[in-house]
């Protein structure tokens, strides 16, 4: 069965240095569904050792697109993220997680880059601007760097995730809607002597602060209106 990740998500590796590290890399791809591998300036990369370490994902390897610059790795695709904790002025900073989720969001027809530069010194700061975007993977200030293959697995399992995320089942209530509900239920707290009769308002600030962070739907919303009625009418009979 083909991933729905397939041909949408490729991973640029810029001159690698370490075949073993391109195999490990070929792996962590098939791990997370992703097909697509490209090698900007590799070298001498077919060795016994990068196909040793891409067990499970020989293919990938026999696939993979070489190119002489990383200009033209990126050519066609719609995002391009390039994974460095250099600082290159005027790029998007962003999170790991949060670059997943904008890939996992990219339309069927668009192509995402995720782009990883050599072991030793990282990608340029002009191939950080020809991506427009650069992505962090928070770590230990003490240990801040990370194996090319162990960054990479990072970057698709993150993308990995998003993409399998299920959609909300319902919307959410809105700020006005919780709103309404409140005014019920400080009616109903009032009622069952929940509220202190003096300085009421301030008490109820907790209560206001708890409803409006919760996460509800209008269903749930409706649900507690129908308590807070019954609250504020008291015990029958």
């Amino acid at each position: 069965m083909t991933s729905p990740l397939g041909p949408k998500v490729r991973v640029v590796l810029v001159r690698p240095e370490a075949p073993v590290n391109i195999g490990a890399s070929a792996r962590a791809l098939r791990n997370a569904g992703i097909s697509g591998l490209d090698l900007v300036a590799p070298g001498d990369w077919r060795t016994v050792e990068c196909w040793r370490t891409a067990w499970g994902a020989h293919d990938l390897l026999e696939t993979a697109r070489v190119f002489d610059d990383l200009r033209s790795a990126l050519s066609g695709s719609s995002y391009a993220a390039a994974f460095s904790g250099k600082a290159a002025r005027g790029t998007v900073v962003c999170d790991v997680r949060e670059a997943a989720s904008e890939v996992a969001a990219l339309g069927v027809d668009e192509t995402a880059a995720l782009v990883f530069g050599p072991e030793t010194t990282g990608l340029t700061l002009e191939e950080i601007s020809l991506c427009g975007r650069r992505v962090l993977i928070p770590a230990d200030p003490a240990q801040p760097s990370l194996n090319l293959s162990h960054a990479v697995m990072i970057g698709v399992y993150e993308v990995f995730r998003a993409a399998k995320r299920p959609p909300p089942a319902s919307r959410r209530a809105t700020h006005d809607e919780k709103e309404r509900l409140l005014v019920l239920i400080e009616e109903g707290l009032s009622s069952v002597d929940a509220l202190p009769r003096i300085n009421r308002g301030r008490y109820f600030r907790e209560w206001r602060a708890l409803f409006q962070r919760a996460d509800l739907t209008p269903k749930e919303v409706r649900l507690l209106e129908h308590m807070a009625r019954k609250m504020a009418r008291g015990p029958v009979g």
